[in-house]
């Protein structure tokens, strides 16, 4: 499935932010809900790894799996959003992407994965660096009921410690646990973004905001100072129907597959 596909643009209010919005399709939520409920598991644990770890204790794929979610509540919602926003943002673009399924390296499930929320590569050649790989990074912020929580305002706030120096770190904390459990070709290919080069690749940062439908207007009609945007940086905001019942879904039906 083509995540970008399932969303139309918006029919924006009179007097919104400058935002990239979108819409999640009527006819597209079961498919996206579908897809995320196959995609899940292999965001927190290996699909090799997991029938290895079901072999050696016994215990079912939920079992083993449930020790890797996150249980209902903030967490739950959090990684639901940048999940979705590693999918979307992935299927936009043309080229061939490297998505980075850092929930893995969680040490508690009950808690954030650390460093940027979201992180993508392309490189145009794996065996030379090119003027055209880049990375894309995003900070993710969810709002799925209603409350004070402002997520466009929260979002910005964490490009902003992306783009002082948060991704530099993240890309160094990437290479260091791919050293731990990864092939050398995944090392190797971390290596054009952590290793001196004379040539640069591009750096895209966006700052995205995941809202309930029913809230999308009133967020985008705030009254905001946003960030100066460029094909560098973009504020990206995304509105599901009843979002809280469907990453709750999604989270549920991965466990008991």
């Amino acid at each position: 499935m083509n995540v970008s596909d399932a969303f139309k643009p918006h029919k924006m209010p009179p007097n919104s932010l400058p935002v990239r919005c979108h819409v999640l399709n009527p006819n597209s939520a079961s498919l996206l809900e579908n897809y995320l409920v196959r995609q899940i598991g292999n965001c927190y644990i290996d699909s090799k790894e997991l029938r290895r770890r079901t072999e050696e204790t016994g215990l079912s794929a939920s079992e083993v799996l449930a020790n890797k979610l996150p249980d209902p509540g903030a967490v739950m919602s959090g990684d639901f959003g940048e999940i979705l926003t590693l999918f979307f943002l992935s299927s936009e673009r043309p080229e061939v992407t490297h998505i980075i399924r850092k929930w893995r390296y969680k040490q508690d499930r009950l808690k954030p994965a650390p460093h940027s929320d979201v992180v993508i590569l392309h490189r145009e050649d794996t065996l030379r660096p090119s003027m055209t790989d880049f990375v894309i990074c995003a900070e993710a912020k969810q709002k799925a009921t209603r409350g004070p929580f402002d997520p466009i305002t929260k979002a910005i706030e964490g490009f902003m410690a992306d783009n002082t120096g948060r991704l530099a770190r993240t890309l160094v904390w990437l290479r260091e646990k791919a050293i731990d459990s990864d092939s050398k070709s995944k090392i190797e290919y971390l290596d054009r973004f952590t290793q001196a080069s004379t040539v640069p690749y591009r750096k895209h940062y966006k700052a995205v905001a995941i809202v309930d439908r029913a809230l999308l207007d009133a967020e985008i009609s705030r009254d905001l100072d946003l960030p100066e945007q460029s094909e560098d940086f973009e504020v990206v905001v995304l509105g599901v129907d009843n979002l809280y019942d469907m990453y709750n879904s999604v989270y549920k039906r991965s466990r008991e597959r």
